[in-house]
């Protein structure tokens, strides 16, 4: 009986879900790797933004430029010895239907390199010549990005769908179609149409700051309950829906 009892315990303890405690993200921060950052000149924008994030109480902050992964070295090793977990990212446009303005930010694990995300955008056919051009948009469809991020362990957040009725019009098809449930917006009133839209179904709905200036960084942010401040924990919020 003893035996039994340890057994039903053990399972229990094993089941059980990880405490979480909330973690402050912006995870949408630009560098002078994108064109039109605005930089100050006489200043190391590196370890600038890695101090910033904390006097803004940032945990986890996402390098996310335009079709250009060359900052994320510099902010990695600016970061280093700090309890700021830097996400390496890219920032990419992309067209579906009548829309060719849809921003996907695309996340990697702590470990990868600038190297690795231009490595990506190789795949993906970016031309060197656009590298950090937000004007610039893939030839390749979402479903192929798609294919590319979470082969490389990646994930997907959506960005500022909500800035206007023609980005909107988007947004039904990369939830029904591609399963996106985690949206970063730009008005936060805007949950209220996920709730009337998909009354039943849970969405992770963030506001990043997109900073394009030093003064910018977590000028938004959202708090996460996680388990821990590392991409793995970010990736299984934020994982797409199995369809």
């Amino acid at each position: 009986m003893g035996s039994k009892t340890k057994s039903i315990r053990e399972k229990v303890v094993k089941t059980k879900s990880p405490r979480t405690k909330n973690f402050i993200l912006d995870l949408r921060i630009h560098s002078p790797a994108s064109l039109g950052y605005l930089g100050i000149e006489g200043i190391d924008t590196a370890p600038a933004i890695v101090r910033l994030a904390k006097v803004k109480g940032l945990d986890v902050i996402g390098v996310t430029d335009f079709y250009s992964g060359r900052f994320i070295d510099p902010v990695v090793k600016a970061a280093t010895g700090s309890k700021i977990t830097v996400l390496p990212g890219v920032s990419l446009r992309c067209s579906l239907d009548e829309c060719n303005d849809i921003v996907l930010v695309c996340l990697f694990a702590e470990n990868y390199t600038s190297h690795d995300v231009e490595d990506f955008l190789k795949e993906l056919n970016v031309p060197e010549a656009t590298y950090g051009d937000s004007s610039f948009t893939l030839r390749a469809s979402i479903g192929q990005v798609i294919e590319r991020v979470e082969k490389r362990g990646g994930v997907i957040i959506p960005s500022r769908l909500d800035k206007t009725p023609h980005q909107m019009k988007a947004i039904p098809r990369l939830v029904e179609d591609f399963g996106f449930r985690t949206f970063d917006l730009t008005h936060l009133d805007t949950k209220s149409y996920f709730a009337a839209q998909w009354p039943k179904l849970s969405f992770n709905l963030y506001s990043f700051s997109s900073a394009s200036a030093l003064a910018q960084v977590g000028s938004r942010n959202s708090r996460v309950r996680l388990p821990d401040r590392s991409f793995e924990s970010i990736r299984r919020v934020a994982t797409r829906a199995e369809l």
